[in-house]
């Protein structure tokens, strides 16, 4: 699977798999205790028995906090539903340790002495500013800080060199040649070019209508198809701007208020006053703007966006002063229509009738009723006829396309001539090109999705002028497709990035072969957990 699909949708489960990765391809070294920290007091007991030999409690728990101390690093909480799943990989991580050490011992793999000591003192856990700790504090480290017996500690940590030791032997047995890499890096890259014949099911339209026989027995077949959809229709009002402008009513003493409280707003180009009669008219605009605003927010606020009100949308029409309640065409859903604004149809759909709807629509202010619901309903043959030979028909059109992509490939298939064109000539059809493209680019011109055209262009044929063995399907479009050309990777980009492929490419082998082995390994070995670790999962 691939890890950035898995880590867009549970970063968390990624994190995990990151680690066991990181913990069981060994090929590299690194520290078997960092990050543990200090621990007050140890389990004892056995968590798991693998071909008789005991991995105890200690050092399950040790693998297990290295686990969560690694997932929470990364600023991820660690989900209460994965516990499980972090704890069982940590203890399979033990297993797959053990299992390696053990196949070591008996190819006859040792750790000396002196590879021990370097590898400690070497180990960043036990090293301040790059240097090794010094054996007293080493010891305190192990038997104070992580409370653990000190000889149970280094034959565990001679495990972990063994079955690294093991894990590089492994990893050796990986060839790579050049060959092998540029055979991939093409499969990578390589591209090919195709001719293609397109036979479109439009271009194949029945002129003959279908007689009603075949229209009533495509009725009888397909009768769930046809519905009508829900209509909805509404009586509403609208509240311009000027409805509540209408209703805002302003004595001479607030307009000369107002006209001695605001000055500035009534200044002339050079700076000056202008006077109280000159400026009546603005100042009575201003301010019965500012009152109708204020009556149209108290509206909205006072009628809620759905109610029932006494009288309904009539009273409501006649207390502000509106003429005559309008009513809408029926309408459905999906309809977007010039006279019923979007925002006011999707209201519609999620009211029920008798209630008033408020929609604010720009500076306006639609009020609605609910009025009627026509139900979505079966079809009768009638309201469906024309539907119905609308799709006899396309069923014949495509029929006839397919039938014509079938026997010009078989004509193309069955031609003698050498050149595409030739061919092409034979059949009697038009030759078109896609240009190059890859395995996981979509094919130009012609965006043929189907995977088995990819399978057949880049593994089945090889000889240019080719006709593959299929009509392919696209959309109601049919085609017949002949290999021009296939285009073979950048030899020299492939020199330019070989090092990094070879690396990646060991990397991933060496990986896969280490995962065969330890399955084999489980497979032979006699492995027998404690019951009690994970009780959820028999």
């Amino acid at each position: 699977m691939d890890l950035e699909l898995i880590r867009r949708r549970h970063k968390w489960l990624t994190l995990i798999i990151l680690v066991f990765i990181g913990a069981v391809f060994i090929f590299g070294m690194g520290s078997f205790v960092t990050d543990f920290g200090f621990q007050s007091s140890v389990p004892t007991g056995s968590a798991v028995e693998v071909n008789g030999e005991e991995i105890s409690m200690a050092q399950y728990s040790l693998a297990r906090e290295n686990l969560r101390r690694q997932f929470t690093s990364q600023g991820q909480e660690l989900p209460a539903s994965s516990l499980d799943i972090l704890n069982m990989r940590a203890l399979n991580e033990l297993i797959d340790y053990k299992l390696l050490a053990q196949k070591a011992k008996e190819m006859g793999f040792v750790v000396t002495d002196e590879e021990f000591i370097e590898s400690v003192h070497n180990d960043p856990t036990f090293q301040i500013d790059g240097q090794f700790v010094g054996a007293q504090r080493y010891r305190e480290f192990i038997e104070q800080g992580l409370n653990l017996n000190l000889t149970d500690f280094e034959h565990n940590y001679k495990e972990r060199l063994l079955a690294r030791k093991m894990g590089r032997f492994i990893g050796q047995t990986v060839v790579v040649t050049d060959e092998k890499l540029f055979n991939k890096y093409n499969l990578e890259n390589e591209k090919a070019n195709v001719y293609y014949v397109e036979f479109a099911a439009q271009d194949h339209e029945a002129s003959e209508e279908p007689n009603e026989q075949e229209i009533k027995r495509h009725y009888d077949r397909t009768k769930e198809d046809y519905k009508t959809v829900e209509r909805r229709t509404i009586r509403y009002i609208v509240f311009e701007p000027e409805t509540f402008e209408n209703n805002v009513e302003v004595s001479d003493e607030e307009l000369n208020a107002y006209y001695n409280a605001y000055p500035e707003e009534f200044l002339s180009e050079e700076g000056n006053k202008i006077p109280y009669e000159e400026a009546r008219d603005d100042v009575k605009a201003n301010l019965t703007s500012q009152r109708a605003e204020i009556k149209r927010t108290e509206f909205l606020d006072g009628f809620g966006l759905t109610q029932e009100t006494q009288g309904g949308i009539d009273q409501l029409a006649k207390d502000h002063g509106i003429g005559a309640v309008s009513t809408s065409a029926p309408f459905a859903r999906t309809e977007r229509t010039g006279d019923i604004p979007p925002l006011v149809v999707n209201k519609t759909y999620q009211t029920n009738q008798g209630n008033l709807s408020v929609v604010p629509v720009g500076a306006s202010i639609w009020v609605i009723e609910l009025s009627n619901i026509d139900e979505a309903r079966d079809k009768t043959l009638e309201e469906s006829k024309p539907e119905v030979i609308a799709a006899i028909k396309d069923q014949k059109a495509n029929n006839q396309a397919k039938r014509t992509a079938s026997k010009a490939l078989t004509t193309l298939k069955s031609s003698q001539k050498e050149t595409a064109s030739d061919k092409a000539q034979d059949a009697g059809v038009t030759l078109n090109e896609t240009g190059p493209f890859s395995r996981i680019e979509r094919m130009p011109n012609i965006n043929i999705n189907d995977p088995q055209a990819k399978t057949d262009i880049f593994e089945e044929v090889d000889e240019p002028g080719t006709v593959l063995p299929r009509v392919y399907e696209q959309n109601g479009k049919y085609y017949v497709l002949m290999l021009k050309e296939k285009i073979s990777a950048d030899p020299g980009e492939f020199e330019l990035e070989k090092q990094e492929l070879m690396d990646a490419e060991l990397i991933s082998e060496r990986n896969e072969v280490l995962l065969k082995w330890l399955q084999n390994l489980r497979r032979q070995a006699d492995i027998v957990p404690n019951s009690s670790l994970f009780p959820n999962q028999g």
